[in-house]
């Protein structure tokens, strides 16, 4: 199993949609809801379970139970969960998990507080919030690790942020963690300044878009990749000059010959292999390339030092660890929240599904033909 795992993290992104169209059939968006969905309304929570890596259809859902939460926690009754590549790597069984963090699906949650914890004054129930997590805990603080998606998950209340009442769940599930990873990077990592040139790869994404806010926010120069001919017309329509292949090295010698052979000042980079290397070629004097991607970084690749006589900076960009630091992690979210609120970002697009359809979505989402994010909801 190790050595398929292994196999399966150096396809492509054409390769992993052939092959998931060879598992699961041709690609289809999810039917609508049936009639035949199993009767839960004695369920007062649920969560899902996972058989063999990659077997969708195998999802299972199967009762919770529904604790009061302990000191520091709240009680969420979630609305709506938006899906992550992280979830997908997860379910394929390819994820290469951060220390000490446990991979439980499920991350970006929008819901009602139902009920707070002993020492929680900064929510309150009936509370409208979005939350990042890493799963539903016990009141006594530990995460159940067959919890992905719990329907009514126990929190750290630093872990949720309110968010203003004109935004709807299914837009505030699809934050958390695509806002707080493209605010971090570009804003507290890069410090991206006005004039500065950036390049956001797989700009069609949900980082990718709220990446591509943030940055005309900041004043910054923008250039970006997508993986099909759809997607870079999209990043047409968006504004973007010349949007480049994302599925080719090709994009280093683009972004020379566009800026006269002075490359740029930062990248977000979700690209792995060469693209590292050429990427770190195009950077200017200063340049900061932020990684996202973690597959590199996973098994160990090595990294050629030689462009660092730049005076480069080379920052890892890893969201689950902030679970380790919530308090740190609750002031970015109510940063991000803040933008939002003052109308200098947008949610990124969404599409939405009943949580029923889980298995289906998945599939969806294994195509890596969808732009934005795919969120399920709970109603």
């Amino acid at each position: 199993m190790a050595d398929l795992a292994a196999r399966l993290a150096n396809l492509s992104p054409e390769q992993r949609a052939k092959l998931a169209e060879r598992l699961v059939g041709p690609a289809k968006n999810p039917a609508p809801q049936d009639s035949k969905t199993p009767d839960r309304s004695g369920w007062e929570n649920y969560g899902f379970g996972w058989g063999a890596p990659g077997n969708f259809g195998a999802i299972q859902r199967h009762q919770m139970d529904s604790p009061a939460p302990g000191p520091g926690q709240i009680q969420l009754e979630a609305k709506a969960v938006s899906l992550n590549f992280r979830d997908l790597m997860i379910a394929m069984g390819l994820y290469p998990a951060a220390p000490g963090v446990p991979s439980v699906m499920g991350s970006d949650y929008a819901g009602i507080v139902r009920a707070c914890g002993e020492g929680v004054t900064v929510l309150k129930e009936g509370d409208r919030v979005a939350a990042l997590s890493v799963g539903s805990m016990t009141p006594e603080g530990a995460i159940i690790e067959d919890g992905h998606f719990c329907a009514v998950p126990l929190l750290l209340a630093e872990q949720a942020v309110p968010i203003p009442d004109a935004l709807t769940f299914e837009a505030a599930a699809g934050i958390p963690t695509v806002f707080a990873t493209s605010y971090y990077a570009l804003c507290h990592v890069a410090r991206i300044q006005p004039g500065e040139r950036v390049l956001i790869h797989t700009a069609t994404g949900g980082v990718g878009l709220s990446a591509l806010q943030i940055a005309k926010w900041a004043g910054a120069a923008i250039s970006a990749t997508a993986g099909s001919p759809e997607k870079r017309e999209m990043l047409t329509s968006l504004g973007i000059d010349g949007p480049m292949d994302s599925r080719s090295v090709a994009f280093a010698d683009e972004i020379m010959e566009a800026t006269g052979g002075e490359g740029v000042d930062v990248i977000l980079n979700t690209l792995s292999g060469e693209a590292v290397r050429r990427g770190l070629e195009i950077l200017r004097p200063f340049g900061r390339f932020l990684q996202i991607d973690k597959k590199d970084i996973s098994e160990g690749a090595p990294l050629d030092l030689t462009p660092f006589n730049k005076g480069l900076n080379f920052t890892a960009i890893d969201l689950s660890l902030f679970m380790k630091q919530p308090g740190r992690m609750n002031a970015l979210l109510r940063e991000v929240v803040d933008h939002l609120g003052q109308g200098h970002f947008d949610p990124v697009q969404t599409a939405a599904f009943p949580v029923d359809q889980i298995g289906d979505v998945f599939t969806l989402m294994s195509r890596y033909q969808h732009t934005g994010k795919l969120v399920l909801t709970y109603d």
